[in-house]
C-alpha cells in the first residue's frame, strides 16, 4: 500500500470512528458520515460489474399449500455468483420474506405464514449480486387454503352433500345477487354479503357466478352463561363494580342480548333505545334473563354495575332460548353502525359466541374487527368451552376486540372458561375479570337478583370498566382502552401474557390511577419519523428506509406503492434502539412516480404511518 493510499485509508477510519460515536438521530442525519461509510465500503469491497447475474436452482417449497392457522412454509432455494451474493427474498403476496444462507452452502431459506386470504400465489425468488446484478425464478407456487373451505371451490366444505335440502347461507359477494336467492335476500353493511336460503343443489353454480367470493353456513351462536351457585366474597380480586367517583356518566354503550327488562329497578332509566330483531317489538323486555344480568352488570344500580350512571342502547337479536344466527348477529351490528352516531354509542358489549371452538377466521371475526375500525370498542367472551386449549369461540378470536375470559373470587380461572391461543397463534383471552357466581338483576322479578356463571358475566364488567375511562378520557380511541385495560390488569398465572389468564385480572382501579399518576406508562405507540437514504433513484439502485419508532410495537413494515405494483417490507430494529430499517432492491420495478409508506402496528391495536414520495428513474 503506498502513502497516499494509506493516508486515504486512515482518514476514512478517523471519520468513520466519528461516525460510529455519534447518538443515532445524529448518524441518520449525518450526510457526511454517511458518504464517509459508503467510501470505506467501497474501498475494501469492489463492486466492480463482472455482467453475470446470480444463478437461481433447486427452488422447493414445503408444504406447497397451507390452511390459514398453520404452521408456516419452508422456501430454499440455491443462489450462487462468482462476485458473491448481497442479498436474496421471496416475494408473496406483495410481501417480502427474507431468505439467508444459515450454513453458508448456497443453500438459502425463507419463510412464509399462512396469513395471506386464501387464494394461489406465485413465489418469486429475487437474488441481488455484490455488483447490483438481479436475478429472479417465478417457478414457485403455494396455496393458502381457507379452513372451512379446503378443497377451494368457494363453498364451506359442511354445505356440500346435501342434496337438494334449503340451507341458510351467507354468502359474501360484491354486486346485486337479486333473483339467486329462494327468498328476499338480506344484506349486511359491515360485510359485503347476503344472508339467504338456497337449496344446496344450487351452491355449486351460485359460488362460480361472478362476484361471488365465497358461501358460509348461517351458525348457530348462543349466550355463554349458566345458573350460578353461591355468591363468593372477593379477596383477591380488585373487584370493578366497588363505589368510585366516576361511574360511567356521558357514555352510552350498546348490549347486544336477549334484551332487557326495562321494568327491574337496578335499571330503571338506564335504556335509551331499544331495537328487537327477534320478534320486532318496539318495548324493551327479555324473555331469557341473560340479557336483563349482563345489562345491570354494566349500568345497574350502584353496587351491581360497573358503570351506574351510563346508558344503554338495547338490542335484542337473541331468542328466548339464548340463541341466534350469524347473520342476525350481522345485522345487530350493522344497525349499531347506523345508529352509533344518533345514540352516541361508544362501545359494545357482547356476550354471545359459537357453539364450539374456532378452528380459523370466522365472518364474525372480521365483522368485529371492522366495528372496532369504526371506532367502537367491542368487548366479547373468550368462550365456555374450556379447559382445553385453542378452545376459544368466535368472535372472541378476532384481533382487535377485547377478548374476556372468566375467573372466580379467588382469581382462579374458571374451569369451562376458554383458553387459547387464537387460531392464527396470538394470545388469547385479552384479559379475564369475576365471572363465577356473580349476583345481578332477575328479569321479571321487579327488584329480584341470582347469579350466574361464564365468560358472559365478564364481558358486561369489561364493558362497564371501558364506559368508565372514556368518561375519565373522552377522546379515547378502541385502541387505547384495551391497551390501558391489559397493561393495568394484576399478572396471574405464569409470569406475563399467557393463554389462559391473557393479560391478567382487570384492575379497574390500577388503570384509573395509572392515568393520573403515570400517564406515559399508559402511551400509545408512534411513528416519530421516516426517511429515505436517497430523493430517488435509477432502476437497480438499493434504497435503504429508516424509521423511528417507540412504544409498544408488534410490527413496523414498509409499503412500496408503484404504478403496477406494491410490495410490503418488514422493517427491523436490529439495534434495539427504536431505529427500524429496511432495504428497498428496485430491481424489476418500472420507473415512475412512488409512495414510499411506512406503518407502524401496536401491540393493542393501535396503528400509525407515515409517507414520502420517491421518483424512480430508468437505467443510466
Amino acid at each position: 500500500m503506498n502513502s497516499s493510499s494509506m493516508l486515504y485509508f486512515l482518514l476514512l477510519a478517523c471519520l468513520i470512528s466519528y461516525a460510529a460515536a455519534l447518538s443515532p438521530q445524529d448518524a441518520v442525519n449525518n450526510k457526511a458520515a454517511a458518504w464517509f461509510q459508503k467510501e470505506y465500503n467501497n474501498y475494501f469491497k469492489s463492486n466492480a460489474d463482472d455482467e453475470t447475474l446470480p444463478a437461481i436452482y433447486g427452488v422447493s417449497i414445503s408444504p406447497t399449500a397451507l390452511k390459514i392457522g398453520d404452521p408456516r412454509s419452508e422456501i430454499n432455494a440455491f443462489v450462487y455468483d462468482t462476485g458473491g451474493i448481497e442479498m436474496v427474498y421471496a416475494d408473496i403476496g406483495n410481501r417480502m420474506n427474507l431468505m439467508l444462507d444459515l450454513n453458508r452452502d448456497g443453500r438459502y431459506t425463507g419463510y412464509c405464514g399462512s396469513n395471506l386470504p386464501p387464494g394461489t400465489y406465485k413465489v418469486t425468488i429475487v437474488a441481488i449480486d455484490r455488483s447490483g446484478n438481479a436475478a429472479k425464478d417465478e417457478s414457485g407456487i403455494m396455496t393458502i387454503r381457507d379452513p372451512n373451505d379446503l378443497n377451494g371451490n368457494g363453498i364451506e366444505d359442511s354445505l356440500e352433500k346435501q342434496g337438494k335440502k334449503n340451507l341458510k347461507v351467507i354468502v359474501l359477494h360484491d354486486g346485486n345477487l337479486s333473483g339467486i336467492a329462494s327468498q328476499e335476500e338480506e344484506r349486511f353493511k359491515i360485510l359485503p354479503g347476503s344472508a339467504m336460503t338456497l337449496s344446496a343443489d344450487k351452491l355449486e353454480k351460485i359460488a362460480k357466478t361472478e362476484g361471488v367470493k365465497g358461501i358460509y353456513k348461517d351458525q348457530k351462536l348462543k349466550v355463554l352463561a349458566s345458573p350460578g351457585g353461591q355468591p363468593g366474597i372477593s379477596s383477591s380480586v380488585d373487584d370493578p363494580k366497588k363505589d368510585r367517583s366516576l361511574t360511567g356518566k356521558g357514555v352510552t354503550l350498546a348490549l347486544i342480548d336477549t334484551g332487557a327488562d326495562p321494568d327491574h329497578k337496578s335499571l330503571a332509566g338506564r335504556i335509551v333505545a331499544f331495537k328487537d330483531f327477534v320478534n320486532d317489538q318496539t318495548t324493551p323486555y327479555d324473555d331469557n334473563g341473560h340479557g336483563t344480568h349482563c345489562a345491570s352488570l354494566i349500568a345497574g344500580e350502584r353496587g351491581t354495575g360497573v358503570a351506574p350512571d351510563a346508558k344503554l342502547v338495547v338490542v335484542k337479536v337473541m331468542d328466548r332460548d339464548g340463541a341466534c344466527y350469524l347473520s342476525d348477529a350481522l345485522k345487530a351490528l350493522d344497525w349499531c353502525l347506523e345508529n352509533k352516531e344518533r345514540y352516541g354509542i361508544k362501545a359494545i358489549s357482547f356476550s354471545v359466541g359459537g357453539e364450539n371452538p374456532s378452528d380459523g377466521t370466522s365472518l364474525l371475526d372480521e365483522a368485529c374487527d371492522r366495528m372496532v375500525d369504526e371506532g367502537l370498542v367491542m368487548c366479547v367472551a373468550a368462550g365456555n368451552s374450556g379447559p382445553a386449549s385453542g378452545s376459544i369461540v368466535i368472535p372472541g378470536d378476532a384481533n382487535k376486540v377485547i377478548t374476556v375470559g372468566a375467573i372466580d373470587s379467588h382469581g382462579s380461572i374458571f374451569q369451562l372458561s376458554s383458553r387459547g391461543p387464537a387460531a392464527d397463534g396470538e394470545i388469547k383471552p385479552d384479559l379475564v375479570t369475576l365471572g363465577v357466581d356473580v349476583v345481578s338483576a332477575l328479569a321479571g322479578s321487579k327488584d329480584g337478583y341470582s347469579s350466574m356463571s361464564g365468560t358472559s358475566m365478564a364481558v358486561p364488567q369489561v364493558s362497564g370498566a371501558t364506559a368508565i375511562l372514556l368518561q375519565a378520557q373522552p377522546d379515547l380511541k378502541p385502541a387505547d382502552v384495551k391497551r390501558m385495560l391489559l397493561k393495568t390488569a394484576d399478572d396471574l398465572g405464569q409470569s406475563g401474557p399467557d393463554n389462559v389468564y391473557g393479560y391478567g385480572a382487570l384492575n379497574l382501579t390500577n388503570a384509573l390511577e395509572s392515568v393520573e399518576t403515570a400517564p406515559a406508562k399508559l402511551s400509545a405507540p408512534a411513528l416519530e419519523s421516516m426517511q429515505l437514504s436517497r430523493d430517488d433513484a435509477s432502476v437497480g439502485e438499493p434504497v435503504m428506509i429508516e424509521a423511528r419508532a417507540w412504544g409498544d410495537i408488534k410490527a413496523v413494515n414498509s409499503n412500496i406503492i408503484g404504478p403496477d405494483r406494491t410490495l410490503e417490507i418488514p422493517m427491523e430494529d436490529f439495534d434495539a434502539n427504536g431505529i427500524f430499517s429496511a432495504r428497498w432492491e428496485t430491481s424489476f420495478w418500472t420507473p415512475g412516480d412512488y409512495k414510499v409508506r411506512v406503518d407502524l402496528q401496536g401491540r393493542f391495536g393501535e396503528v400509525d404511518s407515515k409517507a414520502v414520495p420517491f421518483r424512480l428513474l430508468g437505467r443510466g
